[in-house]
């Protein structure tokens, strides 16, 4: 089965579970952690990978993972995701229970890198211009000297890349290979 439709499935029924107990944005920032861990350290998906590491051990690395004083509801789950075999996911799951949690909250990431710090002004004029309804944005704004100039906008999976970086490296590209 594809890993995109067992991440899927298993991030709406944690997503449930959770809401039931009223841990859902506990349980959030909880996966956060757990995800981040996954870039930190690359072993661990070796460690969930591997066969002859046991169900008992794969659940206590990703509790510590997790951090220290994890809630119930994460720790059943991951005990949960790890009993039916599907601990090599936990990482795709973790990622896909954020989107899910977002959409169920109306909750939109907008992302913006520019090479110079963003007004407040510009900031609002942003968070305006994509706000629908009554969704919440979650406005995250950094500064990369690698830009050079312009911008790069992101919206949930959109992504606009208007930088000077991007620009250059379409015309290295077409010099490379002309049409």
């Amino acid at each position: 089965m594809d890993a995109g439709i067992i991440s899927n499935r298993y991030a709406k029924a944690i997503f449930q579970y959770a809401l039931e107990r009223k841990e859902e944005n506990r349980l959030r920032e909880e996966l956060k952690i757990l995800s981040e861990q996954f870039l930190m350290a690359p072993t661990l998906k070796m460690v969930l990978d591997d066969p002859t590491v046991s169900s008992t051990m794969k659940i206590d690395v990703l509790t510590t993972a997790a951090g220290k004083e994890i809630s119930n509801t994460c720790k059943q789950v991951i005990r949960m995701i790890v009993k039916n075999g599907r601990a090599r996911y936990m990482q795709s799951i973790a990622l896909m229970y954020d989107k899910v949690y977002r959409k169920a909250k109306n909750r939109v990431i907008l992302k913006l890198i520019t090479t110079e710090p963003v007004s407040d002004e510009m900031k609002k004029e942003l968070v305006d211009l994509i706000k629908r309804d009554d969704a919440q944005v979650d406005f995250d704004a950094k500064t990369d000297s690698d830009v050079i100039g312009g911008f790069i906008l992101e919206i949930e999976d959109l992504r606009l890349d208007a930088s000077i970086r991007n620009q250059l490296n379409q015309l290295r590209l077409e010099l490379i290979h002309p049409l």
